[in-house]
């Protein structure tokens, strides 16, 4: 059965994915930074260390079927509030993490002619999150790599998609980071957003429907460029194509509470 690397298992979507998967027979290799049972503990943000990681799966296998890529965090504050060493941070994760694992498993699939990569973003990659901005920015960095990497090399038979999942039940609040320097003139619209937030994620999709798309993606014989998943992100997609621009924003501050 396929060899699927997995990044971002220690929880949550990633968690639930590298079990679901093994689960149907797929041969899982996971990933996270956190120490944990069932994956190896592996810093995306550390080159020669995804990299060795890699090569490790490799030696073990022989080949490497698959690539899913949860691994992200979450920044609480608004644009101003967060500093240019703490976006930079998250896109390190988010971003160049993502490519890291990419770039590492690539020569492999294009080698064998095959190959699947299943780039993981966000409703909020499409929808701009009031005082998640730079994690919006990160999701949708990730889209355009995806689609720019699907076109490239669809050649040597490596089929690549992007999955936006919606609100799911992670802890992703909890780990996600506060600004350092926090501005009170920001203060009632942050914790309003942050209560929304909080109440979406409680009552959102369980981690097992995104387990779920995600073996959906693998076992297509053509696999889609884009995939939603949840009812609320399928909803904003078709929202912002089908009212103005002005409407969109009023109906995402009132979605948001300011």
């Amino acid at each position: 059965m396929s060899v699927v690397l997995v990044t971002g298992a220690a929880n949550g979507m990633g968690a639930a994915t590298a079990k679901y998967l093994a689960g149907l027979g797929y041969t899982v290799e996971a990933c996270d930074r956190l120490d944990g049972d069932g994956h190896a503990t592996v810093d995306v943000r550390d080159t020669e260390a995804v990299d060795a990681w890699v090569r490790s799966v490799l030696d073990r296998h022989g080949r490497i079927d698959a690539v899913v890529t949860f691994a992200a965090y979450g920044v609480v504050g608004s644009v101003e509030e967060t500093g240019p060493d703490e976006a930079a941070d998250l896109f390190d994760t988010n971003v160049l993490g993502t490519h890291r694992v990419v770039r590492a498993a690539m020569p492999t699939m294009r080698a064998q002619g095959s190959g699947r990569v299943v780039v993981v973003s966000s409703g909020a990659g499409a929808i701009a999150e009031p005082y998640g901005g730079w994690y919006s920015a990160t999701k949708a960095a990730v889209e355009r790599l995806g689609e720019a990497l699907r076109m490239e090399v669809s050649q040597f038979g490596v089929q690549v998609s992007v999955l936006a999942p919606g609100w799911t039940v992670t802890p992703i609040i909890d780990a996600s980071v506060r600004v350092t320097r926090p501005i009170a003139e920001y203060d009632a619209d942050r914790g309003a957003v942050l209560t929304r937030v909080s109440e979406y994620l409680a009552q959102g999709q369980q981690a097992d429907a995104v387990a779920r798309k995600v073996q959906e993606i693998l076992s297509a014989a053509r696999p889609r460029q884009t995939y939603l998943c949840g009812n609320d992100v399928r909803l904003s997609f078709w929202t912002r194509r089908l009212v103005s621009g002005r409407m969109y924003e009023r109906l995402v501050r009132g979605y948001y509470g300011i």
